[in-house]
């Protein structure tokens, strides 16, 4: 067993400075997760301005993952990090890193984001500011403006109704990677105080992949990019229920009113069978990215500066395939 070096910092208020002094990247080549961080892929990742991404976490020594095991529950197979896990990403572009951000269970009831900036040389990587910061990137190849949130910013999106940590649950992970189920890797690795239920719960459809229908490609995209708010436990959000395993009629979006604005057109629906362009949902995913104060409407509110244009075309298509609502 692998000694586990990747765990939160001495207090919350005073991150690691160094990202090669953390224990999560190996300390002699700060590219690659250190060997205690299990890494791992989702089928439906979270849009991210069109960065590629790479994926670990990090448990305590004899600490394990539970799994919620609800079936008919829409929050059924979400997994639950121990207090002192440590989840790391990794942003590149071009194959070359721009940030890591490190989200760290301080106790049953904190977590807390930080957020590390590459240089160019690609030998290290500095802690961010509590506010965030902007930068010009240079991957070699072109340019890209690069937007590092400001650590309260995380827990916009990282909610305890949404679980908070956002990708982990089995549906995700059920995912063959480099000829094994991830989920059998971590099952080995006793990563779980229950192993998840066999045969495991069906994966996402992958919604950048050609398999599955453009309903189900659709329905996981939603699930990954929204239904972290988008669900009826969440104080802001809980009109409407964007979760996977949620009928399309009990979501509240097909010919419904927008109660947050019709985003300056007239008539429009959260979702308008059949016409994407009288549709909320994708007049949100097109808007604007949102100002200092949160307005112009864009979805996800944070940490969207580009529009996923892949995303909008198929949500529109799923749209106009919706001939009438349940």
């Amino acid at each position: 067993m692998i000694a586990q070096t990747c765990g939160p910092p001495a207090a919350q208020d005073r991150p690691i400075a160094k990202l090669s002094q953390t224990g999560c990247v190996d300390p002699t080549s700060p590219t690659k997760l250190a060997a205690s961080v299990v890494p791992y892929e989702v089928q439906s990742p979270l849009w991210s301005d069109g960065a590629d991404k790479q994926r670990g976490m990090a448990l305590p020594a004899g600490a394990k993952i539970h799994v919620k095991d609800a079936p008919g529950d829409a929050d059924d197979g979400r997994w639950v990090l121990p207090v002192g896990a440590v989840m790391v990403k990794n942003f590149l572009f071009d194959g070359k890193l721009v940030e890591t951000r490190l989200f760290v269970h301080f106790d049953a009831a904190t977590w807390g984001g930080y957020s590390y900036q590459w240089d160019e040389a690609q030998t290290d990587a500095t802690i961010v500011a509590d506010g965030g910061a902007e930068v010009a990137f240079d991957t070699g190849a072109r340019t890209v403006d690069w937007h590092y949130p400001a650590r309260m910013d995380c827990l916009g999106c990282h909610t305890p109704t949404g679980g908070s940590t956002l990708g982990p649950e089995t549906a995700q992970l059920n995912r063959v990677v480099s000829g094994t189920n991830q989920i059998d890797r971590m099952k080995a690795l006793a990563m779980f105080e229950t192993p998840p239920a066999m045969p495991y719960k069906a994966a996402l459809a992958a919604p950048a992949e050609a398999e599955g229908t453009t309903e189900a490609r659709a329905r996981s995209y939603l699930h990954a990019n929204c239904a972290f708010c988008h669900r009826p436990d969440d104080p802001n959000f809980a009109d409407i229920d964007l979760r996977h395993d949620v009928a399309l009629a009990d979501t509240h979006t097909c010919g419904a009113t927008p109660e947050k604005g019709n985003q300056g057109t007239i008539g429009a629906l959260i979702v308008a069978p059949g016409m994407p362009s009288m549709s909320v949902m994708v007049l949100r995913m097109t808007a604007p990215p949102a100002d200092a104060n949160g307005n112009h409407g864009r979805m996800p509110k944070l940490a969207s500066y580009v529009v996923d244009q892949s995303a909008v075309t198929l949500i529109s298509d799923w749209i106009t395939s919706i001939t009438s609502c349940p």
